[in-house]
């Protein structure tokens, strides 16, 4: 695996994102007090990043491949998203997904997706022993990967690392059901980073509680799912979604809608089922 070209893979992932439409305020008049949102002062340019590529248009996903250096996009034989409809039975293990109960997270909107990157290196998960520290995670609405044909209402992403780089994304689809406190806190600063273009840092999050519980999930090879697309990239898609109340998805949605990059062919690939 090439260590450089999965190191700039991590510099690009740490970009990304999802264009905001109209707030949600009445969800947020319903949300607790910002208490545990700090402002912080914006690192370069706090402001919204206008891409050169997009989800419509002629800046979308069937243009990507033409952005410089995104040439994967177009010629890639192993991008993502997928649909899963049959996977194959592994003895491999299950990903542990080892998450605290109290970090702090910046709060971004980058054009893209608004992005969430912890500020210590304290989550992480175990990958066939080897260490994965979360990097950053993010949202697309609807969901990109598929089960069946099926679309979820969306998807987040924990984007991980190891130390030489090398990229593992955990997929977790998202569900309209009971609320969830941790997307609380988040989506209070994402109100606040949206509506001010700055960056805020929603304090003593608990990320454990958006992992999924005992998981099974499915495994491929794949890629970013946005530009550049780099490959060589290690799936874990869980198979329970995790649920949000509907005016906290409602949150999410009316930021970014349609910020999900089409079914890729999956070809030869195998996808394999992991239990714990």
């Amino acid at each position: 695996m090439n260590r450089h070209y999965l190191a700039t893979a991590v510099l690009a992932v740490s970009a990304l994102g999802f264009s905001a439409c109209t707030s949600n305020q009445q969800a947020l008049t319903d949300q607790p007090t910002d208490a545990n949102v700090t402002v912080v002062t914006p690192q370069g340019n706090g402001g919204v990043h206008h891409p050169k590529w997009s989800y419509e248009g002629n800046t979308g996903p069937e243009y990507w491949g033409d952005v410089e250096g995104a040439s994967a996009c177009k010629i890639g034989k192993q991008q993502s998203p997928i649909n899963i409809k049959e996977v194959t039975a592994s003895s491999s293990a299950a990903p542990v997904i080892n998450y605290v109960q109290s970090t702090n997270i910046r709060i971004h909107d980058n054009g893209h997706t608004v992005v969430y990157t912890p500020t210590t290196e304290d989550n992480a998960i175990m990958v066939e022993n080897e260490r994965y520290v979360l990097k950053q995670f993010h949202y697309h609405t609807p969901s990109e990967h598929q089960f069946g044909s099926q679309s979820y209402p969306g998807e987040i992403h924990f984007v991980h690392a190891n130390s030489e780089g090398n990229l593992a994304v955990v997929g977790v689809m998202l569900q309209i059901g009971e609320a969830n406190d941790a997307l609380r806190v988040l989506l209070n600063g994402t109100e606040l980073t949206t509506q001010n273009d700055d960056e805020y840092t929603a304090n003593g999050v608990g990320l454990s509680a958006l992992a999924p519980v005992m998981p099974t999930f499915y495994h491929y090879d794949g890629s970013l799912t946005t530009p550049p697309c780099s490959e060589e990239v290690q799936w874990f898609v869980s198979k329970k979604p995790l649920t949000l109340a509907s005016d906290q998805f409602a949150i999410m949605s009316d930021l970014y809608e349609g910020n999900n990059r089409p079914i890729q062919p999956q070809g030869s690939r195998k996808v394999e089922q992991l239990n714990h």
